[in-house]
Formats: structure tokens, C-alpha cells, sequence
């Protein structure tokens, strides 16, 4: 019969052949099979087999034919032939399917076996290795294992979807990130992550790929806005790749956060864009550093002639004085030896004067200056003051008015040093107010916070104003700091530029306040303020 005719083939139609020619086809099959097959009736006696090199049966299997399977067969095979042929004894026309093990390791075998009944009542079994499918399919689960250890451990965010957007896994970086539990979104379209406005061009992007097969973002990075539980839109790097499974494509979307960059990255356009008016800044910078150390030099200066002026002229006056009494001790009268004792006195008096100043500083800036705190009247006070200087201030015209006509403005201070502060206030006034008028000094009360405190006091003090040009508005704090006068002062003025820094520290050594300011009409307001009482105050 020729080998291209329709019914060439036997198994396509075996009854057109001859049964020998039918038998020696199926010989030739299961010979060339690889597979160990064997044949027993109904009561479990083999009467046939087919060996193979991948399933033992043991050293001599032609002792097999004619014994019972509780005797022939190995352990592994006599128990799962029992259950088959029990499972099989009523059912004609089902197949028995099992899988099985044999060996110790590393040596273990796996078989792939399967129990048929034959026209005849005969029950065939066909036995197939399966080691070493069973070798790639555990190979296989301990890759997806690894990879799923990988991947959910990743620092970046990673989201599987499938073909409809689907999502499929959810990293637990992409739980920290997007505020979702991984079984809150496991079923979500992935849209649950992208912004409203970003959601229908997302979906036609899927869209035109299943249609067309054109990539629009597969395989290439590029910058997203993505959206947390929260509601909160952040940009993020994605990437995405394709891979196939047996249900479809999947793809998986490889995310990283760069909202610290994006911040990072706007600092340092801001910066760039700015850079010229930071230099400029900073050029503005040195230079008011170069005119404040300019002008301290200038005060420096101003300072040393100052205090060379304020030690020679009464040394020089006591000297000169003292030479002059003892030349003419002898010619003139006593009435001009008694003006030199005079003139040397003041200038002594005067002398002494600075010493204690800078003795003064030495004490504070050493924190060695001792006060005595006692209950006081600071109008009283400032009264001793003023009949101390009457002299001066009536040579001059001067007149001191008290304003508040209270009796009694009582506190807890050192009645010297609060004197020398009003002493020191009054003396600064006077080198810059015009003759014949007035300085007033009124009480003030108000709750104020001492210095080293959050806790405010009730407090009690004076406001001492003159009607003078009043204060250059940049030497409204500097006229307080050492041996700094100011501008108004000229080289050759008396006085050194110490007695309102030592006026401010020791009310500061009080937990009060000393600050001048300008008066609106004209003249310049000094205010000194103090606790009432100590009580509390460290």
C-alpha cells in the first residue's frame, strides 16, 4: 500500500491493516517507550512487564512473571499497585493516576504513574520518570521564592499588574509609600494609585498596546505623578518591563519616591537663580563688617584720646598747682594758696573719679561687684542725687522737676548703685542739653520680664528726659556698650564713655532694664526699671 495513502497510517485507522501488522506496529512502540509498564489480572498476578533504566524494579525482574504484587514487587510500587488495583476492580472505564517516590537521598526517584484496565479485564500500569521535571519544577519555585524575597524587600517600590491593569503584587516599600495595605489594592485597578487626571491616559496607553502592540513606556524610565491613600500627589521615577505567564502578559512597574530630590533640586535652581543676589549679599555684608569695624576703630580712637585728655589734665592741674604753691608759698597770700589746694582737690576728686570707673568695669565684667539689697525709696534717692549736683545744675540754669507727686515709690535695691546710675544718666544729659532748661523725671510702673526670666514682674522705675537734640537713632543701644560715645561727642569732650555701660550692668545685676530712646516732640528719654521686690528673682 503506498506511504503517502490516506490509510497509511495505522493508528488512524488499525482496521484496515492486518492484526499482525497491527501487533508488530504496537510492539514496536512500546519497546521503543521508555517508560516500565506492567500487566496483572484482576487477582493481582503479573503476567507481563516492560523494563526501564529509570525505574527499578529490582536485580531480577523475570522472577516477576506469575508471582503475586504482595510478593514480586518492590515496597514503593506493592503498596500503590494494591490501591489501584482495589480502585480500579469495579470501574472499567476510569484511569488511576498517581505520583510516587523511591530511593534515599541524594538519589531519590521521582515516578509519574498511571493505571488503565484493557479490553480483556487485564489492568495495565505505565510508570515515567518524572525526576527530572520534578527537579526544574522545584528549581523553579525556589527562583519565584527568591525573587518574591527580592522583590519584596526591594528599597524601591514595585507593583505587578496584568494585562487589564490589574494589580497583582504589592511590595511592602510600595505599602510604606503609597499608605495602601497589600490587600487593600490586590485585585484594584491600578488607577487606585494615579491621579484622577493622569487616570484615562493611563488606561489608553493599555488599550493601544493590546491592540497594537506599540510600547509607549515599557522599558524605558521616566518621571510620574503618583497618588497615596491619603490623597497627597508625589513625582516618582518608574520603570517599566513586560514578562508572559501561562494566564497572560504581566507587567511590573519598578517606582522610587524623588520628592526629597525634586526639593533638593528646587533649592539648587533657587540657589543658581539667586546666586548673584547671595554674592551681592554677602558683599553688602563685608562691607557693613568693614564699616563696624571702622567705626570701632574710629571709637577706639575717639576713646583713647578721650581718656588721655581725662588722666593728664588733672594730673597736670595737680602737678602744675602743687609747683606753683610751693614756688610762691612764700609772696603770695593765703587766700591764693588756698585757690591752688582748691584747684588740686577737684582735680584729685576728679581723677579718683575715673579710677573708680574703671575699677567699676574691672568688678562687673569679673562679676565681682557686691550690692546690698534693702527696702529703699527710689524718689528719695533720686533726690540726693539731685541736691548733690544743685551746684552744676544751678550754675547752668538747669531745673529737675519731679512729676509724680506720689510719696513713697518703694523697691529692693542697692541705694548707691541705683544713685550712681541716676548720677551717671543726669551727668550724660548735661553734655548735650542747652543752659536754662529743664529735666524731667517721672515714676513709672508696669510688669516687665527680668533678664534670665519667661515670668513677668511687677515693676517700679524713673524716666529721666531732657530737652537736648536728642540720640543719633543708630546710638540709641551703642551709647551702653564700653568705652563707645556717641557721634555727637567731639575728641577733647570730658567724659570716657563708661558711666552708662556701668549704669546698664548694674541694673542688669538688679534683673532690671536700661535702655534711651528719642521723645517724640524733642530731647532724648532714658528708662531705668527694676522689680519691686526680689522676692522669687535668682
Amino acid at each position: 500500500m503506498p506511504s503517502n495513502s490516506p490509510i497509511s497510517r495505522i493508528w488512524q485507522n488499525p482496521s484496515a491493516f492486518p492484526h499482525k501488522e497491527v501487533l508488530r506496529e504496537l510492539e514496536n512502540l512500546l519497546r521503543s517507550n521508555p517508560d516500565f509498564w506492567l500487566k496483572i489480572n484482576r487477582d493481582g498476578i503479573i503476567v507481563d512487564y516492560k523494563t526501564s533504566r529509570f525505574v527499578n524494579i529490582g536485580d531480577k525482574p523475570e522472577l516477576l512473571l506469575g508471582q503475586h504484587i504482595s510478593v514480586g514487587l518492590p515496597p514503593y510500587l506493592r503498596e500503590i499497585t494494591s490501591e489501584a488495583l482495589a480502585y480500579l476492580s469495579d470501574k472499567k472505564s476510569l484511569v488511576f493516576w498517581k505520583e510516587y517516590s523511591y530511593g534515599e537521598e541524594p538519589n531519590i526517584r521521582h515516578v509519574e504513574v498511571r493505571f488503565v484496565v484493557l479490553y480483556d479485564g487485564y489492568i495495565m500500569s505505565n510508570h515515567r520518570d518524572i525526576t527530572e521535571r520534578k527537579r526544574l519544577e522545584n528549581a523553579f519555585l525556589e527562583s519565584e521564592s527568591r525573587f518574591l524575597s527580592m522583590a519584596q524587600n526591594a528599597a524601591d517600590s514595585i507593583v505587578i499588574i496584568n494585562d487589564e491593569g490589574i494589580i497583582q503584587f504589592f511590595n511592602k516599600t510600595a505599602e510604606f509609600t503609597f499608605g495602601y495595605k497589600q490587600e487593600e489594592v490586590i485585585g484594584k485597578n491600578v488607577t487606585i494609585i494615579i491621579p484622577q487626571e493622569y487616570r484615562d491616559k493611563h488606561d489608553g496607553y493599555l488599550k493601544r498596546y493590546k491592540d497594537t502592540g506599540e510600547k509607549h513606556i515599557i522599558g524605558e524610565g521616566r518621571e510620574v505623578i503618583a497618588q497615596r491613600k491619603s490623597g497627597e500627589v508625589f513625582p516618582c521615577e518608574l520603570s517599566v518591563g513586560e514578562f508572559k505567564t501561562k494566564t497572560g502578559k504581566m507587567f511590573t512597574g519598578i517606582l522610587r519616591d524623588i520628592s526629597q530630590r525634586k526639593l533638593q533640586e528646587e533649592e539648587l535652581y533657587q540657589y543658581r537663580n539667586h546666586l548673584e543676589d547671595l554674592v551681592e549679599s554677602q558683599t553688602m555684608d563685608l562691607k557693613m563688617s568693614k564699616n563696624i569695624a571702622e567705626e570701632a576703630s574710629y571709637m577706639k580712637s575717639l576713646f583713647l584720646a578721650n581718656i588721655s585728655h581725662e588722666l593728664k589734665t588733672p594730673i597736670h592741674a595737680i602737678l602744675s598747682y602743687a609747683e606753683l604753691g610751693e614756688e610762691k608759698s612764700a609772696t603770695v597770700s593765703p587766700e591764693k594758696i588756698k585757690e591752688y589746694f582748691q584747684i588740686i582737690d577737684s582735680s584729685g576728686k576728679r581723677l579718683l573719679a575715673l579710677l573708680e570707673n574703671l575699677l567699676d568695669i574691672a568688678k562687673l565684667e569679673s562679676g565681682k561687684m557686691r550690692y546690698l539689697f534693702e527696702r529703699n525709696c527710689l524718689k528719695e534717692t533720686t533726690k540726693f542725687v539731685i541736691n548733690e549736683m544743685r551746684a552744676i545744675l544751678e550754675k547752668r540754669g538747669i531745673t529737675v522737676v519731679l512729676l509724680n507727686k506720689e510719696e513713697r515709690w518703694e523697691a529692693e535695691f542697692d541705694y548707691e548703685r541705683i544713685q550712681q546710675v541716676i548720677r551717671n544718666i543726669i551727668s550724660n544729659a548735661l553734655k548735650f542739653i542747652p543752659n536754662d532748661t529743664n529735666i524731667e523725671i517721672s515714676l513709672i510702673k508696669r510688669e516687665f520680664i527680668p533678664r534670665k526670666s519667661q515670668s513677668y514682674v511687677k515693676g517700679i522705675g524713673i524716666q529721666i528726659r531732657d530737652f537736648g537734640p536728642g540720640i543719633p537713632s543708630e546710638d540709641l543701644d551703642k551709647i551702653f556698650e564700653k568705652f563707645i560715645q556717641s557721634k555727637q561727642v567731639k575728641a577733647g569732650t570730658k567724659g570716657t564713655g563708661l558711666g552708662l555701660s556701668i549704669s546698664r550692668e548694674i541694673v542688669n545685676d538688679h534683673n532690671g532694664l536700661l535702655y534711651a530712646e528719642n521723645h517724640e516732640e524733642k530731647g532724648a528719654v532714658f528708662t531705668m526699671l527694676i522689680p519691686s521686690s526680689r522676692e522669687g528673682i535668682r
